[in-house]
């Protein structure tokens, strides 16, 4: 049954990608050859246009993901294509005017036009197509959770506090998981317990025990998520050697080479320029804001660690009134102003951080600038927390974009080693890309809180009329037939 289901959803997946990208095209091309009927017959301007929204449309639903129903919420499904419909269709509209522009042909323009008629018309395949996306995104994940019931879960953990963790990761995918044990993995009926569940969560396991139950859990065909330690992140990026005639994992520190070192602060350099030309006009009218507001200096400077531990003091727009401590904000913070709230929703208050950028403070792309203090105590709590000061500090990177703001010291830290043990220029372009889509999160500025999430408490005996593993394995026989 498991086997079916997981074709099944392949095949759905396969399907409703298929039609997303047939709407997407055809509304595109369908709204722009009202003016451009070039772009429907045999010519260069068709093939050139075409090839581009295709090319373009694959390399961006690679870079943002694609129809991932099976594995992101609803939102950032929806986030996601329409963002990768949105830059395609503009690079496509770039192309297709540049194909128009001919001065030697009278029925050509005779420079590029990109504000007419044909942007309109962009603007309203755009608007459609969003329609389309979230149709189809809706309609597959009625089609994923009537393929794929929601699956009875367990939690074998160390502790209490380690699996409410875990259940208040689970809670975003209510119609995914349902949590319905936790136990301790000394448990005396764990193994039966894995029996009577579909998928099994491992955290703050022992490693000897923990490959026990991975091998366990193999075995039977159970779905397993281990919460990863520090130490994971730098197992996963291995590479696999053969050395005569036995495997090895090869591991290495990651240090960027000094081409990717040069190329990286050159793209530093140039984009924090355009960045600052582009964005002055918002970063003007928020300074007055400010200044006018009588709220102090509109610029808030705090001294923050970067590479090797170096500080400097990073810039950025008040949010907070003037005389507030100097601690990490909590949620419905009263320290935060009404204009500061609408800054950091949209994340204007980070705009002036482009200075640091071009003064080599820090990156486009790293781990996450922390406070002195935080980075102090967090230290204290996650040894491993400095491992993160091997590279610059960031403006955006895999923590700030897959985080927020109230993440855990421990899962920052595994965040940015996975940025740098997988550290690359074509990393950090996906990187850049895919910063648009915290505007779609509404949890990415959640400040600490202490919210109470629903979770078993943690079992350590045995059910009275628990089965014994044996009985439980042969009450499961579509797990040996797998």
């Amino acid at each position: 049954m498991q086997r079916k289901r997981f074709y099944a959803t392949q095949l759905m997946k396969l399907v409703f990608q298929a039609l997303l990208y047939i709407f997407l095209f055809a509304t595109f091309f369908g709204m722009l050859s009202i003016t451009n009927a070039a772009i429907l017959n045999i010519s260069r301007t068709a093939a050139a246009t075409m090839a581009t929204f295709t090319c373009s449309m694959l390399l961006l639903t690679t870079v943002y993901g694609g129809f991932e129903i099976d594995h992101k919420r609803k939102r950032t499904v929806f986030a996601n294509l329409s963002l990768a419909a949105f830059f395609t269709d503009l690079i496509t509209y770039v192309i297709l005017q540049i194909m128009n522009t001919n001065p030697n042909n009278p029925e050509a323009n005779a420079t590029i036009i990109l504000w007419g008629e044909d942007l309109a018309l962009m603007a309203g395949a755009f608007i459609l197509q969003v329609g389309v996306i979230y149709f189809l995104v809706s309609m597959g994940f009625r089609c994923y959770y009537h393929i794929n019931p929601v699956q009875d879960c367990c939690i074998i953990t160390s502790s209490q506090e380690l699996a409410c963790h875990v259940a208040a990761k689970m809670s975003g995918f209510g119609r995914k998981f349902n949590l319905t044990e936790v136990v301790h993995y000394e448990c005396p009926d764990l193994k039966a317990t894995i029996h009577r569940h579909d998928v099994i969560f491992l955290a703050g396991i022992p490693d000897t025990e923990e490959a026990a139950l991975q091998a366990y859990c193999y075995k039977h065909h159970k779905t397993i998520y281990l919460l990863a330690e520090l130490e994971d992140v730098v197992i996963s990026t291995a590479q696999q050697t053969i050395m005569d005639d036995t495997a090895f994992l090869y591991i290495r520190p990651m240090v960027p080479t000094l081409t990717q070192r040069f190329t990286k602060r050159a793209c530093d350099i140039v984009i924090s320029l355009i960045g600052l030309i582009v964005t002055s006009p918002v970063m003007l009218i928020t300074y007055l804001l400010l200044r006018f507001s009588g709220n102090g200096s509109p610029f808030f400077r705090q001294k923050r660690a970067t590479l090797n531990g170096m500080v400097f003091e990073i810039i950025k727009f008040r949010t907070m009134y003037e005389d507030s401590a100097n601690v990490s904000a909590r949620e419905n913070d009263d320290r935060v102003t009404p204009i500061g709230r609408f800054l950091r929703k949209y994340r204007i208050d980070e705009l002036p951080q482009l200075f640091n950028v071009l003064r080599g403070e820090m990156s486009l792309v790293g781990p996450r600038p922390e406070m002195l203090e935080n980075v102090d105590r967090y230290t204290r709590e996650v040894p491993e927390f400095k491992y993160r000061q091997q590279m610059k500090a960031g403006l955006t990177g895999l923590a700030q974009i897959e985080g927020k703001y109230n993440t855990s010291p421990k899962d920052k830290a595994i965040l940015d080693l996975l940025y740098i043990e997988n550290f690359s220029l074509a990393y950090d372009f996906k990187l850049l890309l895919r910063t648009l889509t915290i505007f779609f999160r509404r949890d990415s500025t959640e400040g600490f809180h202490n919210r109470r999430v629903d979770c078993p408490a943690m079992r350590a005996t045995a059910l009275q009329d628990a089965p014994s593993p044996t009985a439980a394995a042969a009450s499961a026989p579509q797990s040996a037939a797998l």
